[in-house]
């Protein structure tokens, strides 16, 4: 018995040596935004490399970069005509969701893996994992506000997949420009990246870049964070003295 796991151990560390394995590198790890701020893009390089007695895969590689922002909770809420006026009726609440997911790839999502892979590592937008702790007195509603999240965070630009986002420069080299769209969250963002073939993930790196605010921006931002209660007091006396200045200007004698 020991024999046998002992040559089992031996089997499983001559495969891990040849299996392939990835380096990357970010052009930054660090992105500061202005209230002017019309979108970017972060560059991704990759290497794969192999060893030499790894075996030759004939339909060739896949690359899934997955890039997902800071987790949030957010809330879906439906409208129904309730005595002639449209209220909110329904809702839910989606926690640790990402703010910000975009999915790179060199083909469409469905053609990477089957949805059950694509599931357990969130791999494109009809896999990611949404959950929340309250479904309400109509749980079976709660699919159609999962969909409703994620068709609003499309339009907006915020949940995005790009079939075509990944470059192989040769068979072994890649390329993936990750998009930061204007109205992008603040904050830590993930990047995973996926080495596949043939609907197997052969390695995974992971890396990660953060978005900060900088200028005029950041200082009234860092103060709302840090000095919550002085901030009230000067917004709100801030508002007052626009408020008498407008008065003054426009009064009529």
């Amino acid at each position: 018995m020991r024999l046998l796991a002992a040559a089992l151990i031996v089997l499983a560390s001559a495969a891990a040596a040849r299996a392939e394995t990835m380096i990357t590198s970010l052009s930054t790890h660090r992105l500061q935004i202005t209230s002017q701020f019309v979108g970017s893009e972060i560059v991704l390089f990759g290497a794969i490399e192999r060893d030499a007695q790894t075996v030759s895969r004939a339909g060739g590689y896949d690359l899934a970069v997955v890039v997902r922002g800071p987790r949030a909770m957010v809330t879906t809420r439906s409208k129904s005509r309730v005595f002639g006026i449209w209220m909110n009726t329904d809702a839910r609440e989606f926690v640790e969701v990402p703010s910000f997911y975009a999915l790179l790839a060199n083909k469409p999502a469905a053609d990477l893996a089957d949805l059950e892979l694509r599931r357990r590592q969130q791999i494109g937008i009809d896999a990611v994992t949404v959950v929340t702790p309250r479904p309400g007195t109509n749980p079976g509603a709660t699919p159609a506000f999962r969909d409703a999240f994620l068709r609003i965070n499309r339009a907006r630009g915020l949940y995005r997949e790009n079939p075509t986002g990944v470059t192989f420069l040769t068979p072994s080299l890649f390329r993936a420009n990750i998009p930061v769209v204007p109205n992008t969250p603040v904050g830590a963002f993930d990047v995973d990246i996926y080495l596949m073939s043939g609907g197997v993930v052969l390695a995974r790196e992971t890396t990660n870049f953060e978005v900060t605010k900088t200028g005029f921006e950041a200082f009234v931002a860092n103060s709302a964070r840090d000095h919550g209660l002085f901030y009230g007091l000067a917004a709100a006396a801030l508002a007052l003295v626009t408020g008498w200045a407008a008065s003054v200007v426009f009064r009529r004698d």
